[in-house]
C-alpha cells in the first residue's frame, strides 16, 4: 500500500482563555561570577528533542495580514525583588542580556520573521540555513553596574511566509561592560533549537502491516481528527479513521490508522477548536 502525506493547513482561532503553557522562554545563568555561562533556564521544555512545537496561524487581517504568526516571549530572569525576584537562575546584577536567532531549517522558499514591538514589517527575516549576527534586547535596564538584568518585552511576534516546519536557533548574550576588562560578565549560551510549524503539519507517516502511524504537530486548545481518502480526484470524499480524535498539547502526537488495507491511502489532519 502506498501512503501519501497530505497536509491540511487551517487558520486556527484560539480563545485567550486557552493560554499555552509554553508562553515564556527564560534566560538565566549558571552562576553570577565572572564567565559563568548564560543558559535557557526552561529550555528543556522548548528544545526540539522534547517534541515541543509552536504553531503559527494564518492572519487574514491586521498587523500580520498574509503571514502565519504566533508568539513565544523571550525574557531575562529577575535578580531583584522589584521585578518579582530574585530568581535563583537570574544572571548577575549589571549584566545586559540580548538574544540572536538563526534558521536551522525550514521549507524551501520560506522565510521566518521576527517582529519587534511596534514594528509594521519583519524586523528580521531569515531563510532556511541563514544565521545573522543581529542582537535584540531582553534586559530592560540601562545596563549600569548593579542594575537588574530583568526584561519581559511584550508585543513581539514570529512569522512565516510559507507553511511548513521551521527550526529556529536562539542564543543569549551578555553585552554589558561591567565584567573584567570592561567586557561582559557572562559567556553566551549554547544555541537552543526550537521548532515552529506554520499551519498544521504532518511530520511523518510510517506503516507496519495494516497499521499506518501518522505523526503531526498538535496545538493546544484544538481537537485533531485524522482523515483519509483513497484518491485525490476533485471532490474526493474524506473519511475519519477509527481512532478517536486527540486533544492538542503543543507537542508532536501520533494517530494510528489500524485499517490501512487499501492499495493506497492519502491522509490529512483536521483541527477544530476543542470544547470541553
Amino acid at each position: 500500500m502506498k501512503v501519501t502525506l497530505s497536509t491540511l493547513v487551517i487558520a486556527l482561532l484560539c480563545s485567550r482563555a486557552l493560554a499555552q503553557v509554553h508562553g515564556h522562554l527564560n534566560v538565566g545563568a549558571f552562576g553570577t561570577n565572572q564567565n559563568d555561562k548564560l543558559f535557557f533556564a526552561n529550555g528543556a521544555d522548548f528544545i526540539d528533542s522534547s517534541d515541543y512545537v509552536k504553531t503559527l496561524n494564518f492572519a487574514n487581517g491586521g498587523r500580520f495580514a498574509g503571514y502565519l504568526e504566533g508568539n513565544i516571549t523571550l525574557t531575562a530572569l529577575p535578580a531583584t525583588v522589584e521585578h518579582a525576584g530574585p530568581d535563583p537562575d537570574a544572571p548577575a546584577l549589571g549584566s545586559y542580556i540580548q538574544f540572536s536567532m538563526s534558521c536551522l531549517g525550514g521549507p524551501p522558499g520560506g522565510s521566518f520573521g521576527f517582529w519587534d514591538a511596534g514594528s509594521t514589517s519583519p524586523t528580521l527575516s531569515l531563510q532556511p540555513g541563514e544565521s545573522i549576527t543581529n542582537l535584540f534586547l531582553l534586559s530592560e535596564s540601562d545596563g549600569s553596574p548593579g542594575s537588574d538584568p530583568y526584561g519581559h518585552i511584550h508585543g513581539r511576534r514570529f512569522t512565516a511566509t510559507k507553511p511548513g516546519v521551521y527550526t529556529i536557533g536562539f542564543k543569549a548574550w551578555d553585552t554589558s561592560i561591567n565584567g573584567s576588562n570592561s567586557g561582559p560578565i557572562h559567556r553566551p549560551s549554547d544555541v537552543l533549537p526550537v521548532v515552529f510549524q506554520a499551519g498544521i503539519n504532518i511530520a511523518s507517516i510510517t506503516k507496519t502491516a495494516a497499521v499506518a502511524s501518522v505523526r503531526y504537530g498538535s496545538m493546544a486548545g484544538q481537537l485533531f481528527t485524522l482523515e483519509y481518502t483513497t484518491n485525490l480526484v476533485q471532490g474526493a470524499t474524506w473519511f475519519p479513521v477509527a481512532a478517536p480524535p486527540q486533544i492538542g498539547n503543543d507537542y508532536y502526537q501520533k494517530i494510528d490508522d489500524a485499517a490501512a488495507i487499501d492499495r493506497q491511502r492519502f491522509y490529512r489532519m483536521r483541527a477544530e477548536p476543542y470544547v470541553p
